[in-house]
């Protein structure tokens, strides 16, 4: 055959591409067999292969989140168990030490590993798990999580064994998928446990729901793996391919339903009884879920909600009308459960009035949260309606606390009149610029957001100084507060966007 039809291997005159090892092309020799040939190229194939390979040795790069969860964890475990348990933890960890300081490196990692099971042995009969829950299958999932939580440090420790990487690299892949994918159901079981024990069984459903907010934003955000290389990450426009998260699709999946449901479900197992007993109680159960709710949708902002879809404009649309949802939900539920439950005294208005100013006041501030949150103030009209929205709002909640009603009034009416009339000019005269000599070292630019920006700071300082003047002669103190505070927030906020 011509030398350019001959496959690569029999041109030995021709340099091999950079792609392929340099061993192929230094070791090969034209006289070889063609059985010698074959053999060559099954020695030469996994090099290949493992230059491919998406394992990339190193160390673990999120020591400091699991240490976070699993070391508060590990410190309940020893309370627990008592003398014993640290007894035998402490001789099994000396010797695990003095093997690995004989070089002996499988003797060191099966040596932790022996002291974890000596310790979790010891722990099944030292610990008082049966007679302090008083029921056998609240000990027995009390003893499973304790043993699972046993097994996690198991797995972090394993990771710190370099030479495990290097044999071993999808084991060590496999460990650290198995970390991020169960330390969020364990470290908010046992914190939920150890803050219970302290404090009582009071409000015990939103602590776990807490702890479960807490770890869920810790861990399941996706993260890109240690021990995978990003090369990948040059492709599509920088954007990180999804085989190079920790998670997968199914476990961030399930780790969503445990932030949705099992703060619920732990909250329906532990007050069966008096559930629907109450309108407080209907309002815990929907506070129950639909906070968590909110937090995954906030999550989502930051690549919580990636394995639903990738498309930007759905997600928007999902956060928007669901987020708006629960917010209302949430709102309605604080009223009734906290607000007018624990803070009715404070409020000045007669009703039915002092629902609708308290209703406005925490559903307008929180639109405008969720509003800044979700970047949709962007614009200088957006900015416009924030303001005011902003102003409707800390009127409403002046009111409510006991301030002047013509001043209340009067203010906002104040302001907005101003802000329309800026909105419009804004409108009228997109870009108007006054610039100085060209000569000029320093020319000034003033434009219409600009003269907006500084009129709105102008009076809000002013509002600053009014509230002041009314907490001296009225001794209204927290709406002297109220109004400091929105005047600041909405001057540095504009002044910001300026």
């Amino acid at each position: 055959m011509p030398p350019e039809l001959q496959p690569r291997l029999f041109r030995p005159h021709i340099t091999a591409s950079t792609s392929e090892p340099t061993q192929s092309s230094s070791s090969y020799s034209p006289h070889m067999s063609p059985a010698s040939t074959r053999n060559f190229i099954d020695r030469a194939t996994p090099t290949s292969r493992s230059n491919n390979s998406r394992f990339s040795p190193s160390s673990f790069a999120y020591n400091g989140r699991i240490a976070i969860a699993l070391v508060p964890c590990a410190a309940f475990l020893l309370d627990l168990g008592g003398t014993p348990v640290v007894a035998t933890l402490t001789i099994g960890l000396l010797i695990s030490y003095i093997v690995d300081s004989l070089n002996v490196k499988f003797g060191g990692f099966l040596g932790i590993w022996m002291s974890l099971l000596a310790a979790q042995i010891s722990f099944f009969f030292s610990s008082s798990l049966f007679s302090s829950f008083n029921s056998v299958p609240l000990g027995l999932l009390a003893a499973f999580l304790c043993a699972q939580t046993t097994f996690l440090i198991g797995c972090w420790t394993s990771l710190q064994f370099k030479w495990l990487q290097l044999e071993n690299p999808s084991i060590v892949v496999a460990l650290e998928r198995l970390l991020f994918a169960c330390v969020p159901f364990t470290a908010s079981s046992f914190f939920a446990w150890a803050t219970i024990s302290a404090v009582g069984m009071n409000n015990s459903s939103y602590y776990f729901l807490l702890f479960a907010c807490v770890f869920y934003w810790i861990f399941a955000i996706p993260r890109v793996s240690s021990f995978k290389t990003k090369q990948e990450v040059k492709y599509h426009g920088g954007e990180i391919p999804d085989d190079s998260f920790i998670l997968g699709q199914l476990e961030s999946c399930f780790l969503s339903l445990n932030l949705m449901f099992m703060p619920l479900l732990f909250h329906v197992a532990s007050h069966y009884s008096v559930i629907f007993s109450s309108a407080a109680s209907v309002c815990d159960l929907l506070l129950l879920f639909f906070i968590p709710f909110l937090f995954q949708l906030y999550a989502s902002t930051r690549g919580g909600l990636w394995w639903v879809t990738k498309d930007s404009h759905q997600l928007q649309s999902i956060r928007i009308v669901n987020g708006a949802i629960a917010m209302v939900i949430i709102v309605i539920c604080l009223e009734i459960r906290v607000v007018f439950r624990s803070f009715g005294k404070y409020i000045q208005v007669p009703p039915p009035l002092n629902y609708l100013l308290v209703t406005t006041t925490l559903l307008g501030g929180a639109a405008g949260a969720g509003a800044s949150v979700l970047g949709m103030i962007s614009s200088a009209l957006s900015s416009a309606f924030f303001t005011a929205l902003s102003v409707i709002v800390s009127s409403a909640g002046a009111i409510v606390v006991g301030f002047p009603v013509l001043v209340s009034i009067f203010l906002p009416v104040a302001q907005l009149l101003l802000l329309l009339s800026l909105i419009t000019s804004y409108l009228r005269f997109p870009v108007v610029k006054f610039c100085c000599n060209k000569t000029s070292r320093y020319p000034s630019i003033v434009t219409m957001e600009f003269i907006f920006c500084v009129c709105v700071a102008v009076y809000s300082a002013s509002c600053s100084c009014w509230a002041l003047f009314c907490s001296v002669f009225y001794k209204e103190k927290c709406a002297l507060l109220l109004c400091i505070c929105s005047s600041w927030k909405l001057n540095g906020y504009m002044v910001c966007n300026a």
